[in-house]
């Protein structure tokens, strides 16, 4: 009897310490740079958002934040890296919701659980998104579109930043709703496929607005119109798809930064924190909403509802699509 209190002593005093050290390691965090690794290609319009997050974020937290751009296999290569990193929030990672919505439902063997391998921080930002086609195409409305597309199926050719990538379950979902039959083209990134339709290599694409802005105010892309839910300031005449005849249709890409899994809760608290801080900023705001790019506050537990609803949503377009791993 002696014995057993004995050790059971031991064992608490040992989880007492454990818990003190725990607890001492948190508050001092950080205590070195933060790396948060981008599964985006540079230059992209989340990429400029995780940026911008960043360069704010570091004074908040007394510490520089380091980013990494690991745009491989559309962002697998980065989201695989840092769930198998520590859980210690000095290795974070951006991904788009295509990384963590789709890709895990067309991958044969996903090299990693949305929910099971990652702790979600922080919402960066929604981009509203359009479609658009080559200046070349006699087409100025969706319903001008449509009505070529079915004039010449199989003929016209749709670009995208990769197979399983937003834009492509996108453009598939927009091929299903209209009766139309485009010809897929992937790219490695959002902004080649951006560069073959300004070329005229390529008909048509979804891109958020701030990758195809420029192009879009200078002439050399035609906007036909937006695919969320509502119009955009940026061009408030511009209608969305559901407007011009495809009741229903949205789609809206979004960049989160995550963690690894079982990150001490009050570190993933303080990041979000003051991350929430960073996109309330009024300068920000005016200069993202200038960008096509749209702030939110959501919690983590609400960015974990989301992977999980959309998850399961496009898992049913996927399926039905047979859409699959190149």
């Amino acid at each position: 009897m002696g014995e057993s209190t004995a050790g059971m002593k031991v064992v608490f005093v040992s989880m007492a310490v454990l818990c003190l050290a725990t607890q001492a390691w948190s508050q001092a965090y950080p205590a070195k740079p933060i790396l948060i690794t981008v599964g985006l290609q540079a230059a992209t319009g989340s990429d400029i958002a995780v940026r911008s997050v960043a360069e704010r974020l570091g004074p908040l937290l007394n510490q520089q934040i380091v980013i990494e751009n690991l745009p491989g296999a559309s962002g697998i290569v980065a989201a695989v890296k840092v769930a198998k990193a520590a859980p210690d929030g000095y290795n974070l990672v951006a991904l788009s919701n295509a990384a963590l919505t789709i890709l895990p439902n067309i991958e044969p063997k996903p090299p990693y659980d949305p929910l099971r391998d990652f702790m979600p921080i922080a919402f960066v930002a929604s981009i509203p998104s359009v479609l658009f086609v080559n200046p070349g195409v006699p087409a100025k409305t969706v319903r001008e579109f449509i009505a070529l597309a079915k004039s010449k199926p199989g003929v016209m050719t749709y670009a995208s930043g990769g197979n399983g990538s937003v834009q492509h379950l996108a453009t598939e979902i927009f091929k299903s709703m209209a009766g139309i039959d485009l010809v897929h083209v992937p790219y490695k990134g959002s902004m080649q496929a951006t560069l073959d339709v300004l070329s005229g290599r390529v008909d048509a694409g979804f891109q958020g607005i701030s990758t195809v802005l420029q192009f879009v105010q200078s002439g050399k892309l035609r906007a036909l119109a937006w695919s969320g839910d509502k119009r955009n300031a940026l061009f408030p005449d511009m209608p969305t798809i559901e407007e011009s005849g495809l009741p229903g249709f949205t789609y809206e890409p979004w960049t989160a930064i995550l963690g690894p899994a079982a990150m001490p809760k009050d570190i993933v608290t303080r990041l979000y924190t003051e991350a929430r801080k960073v996109v309330s900023q009024p300068d920000l705001v005016k200069r993202w909403s200038g960008q096509g790019l749209e702030p939110k506050d959501v919690t983590p537990e609400q960015i974990a509802a989301m992977i999980r609803e959309e998850s399961g949503r496009n898992a049913k377009v996927i399926a039905e699509k047979g859409i699959r791993a190149e």
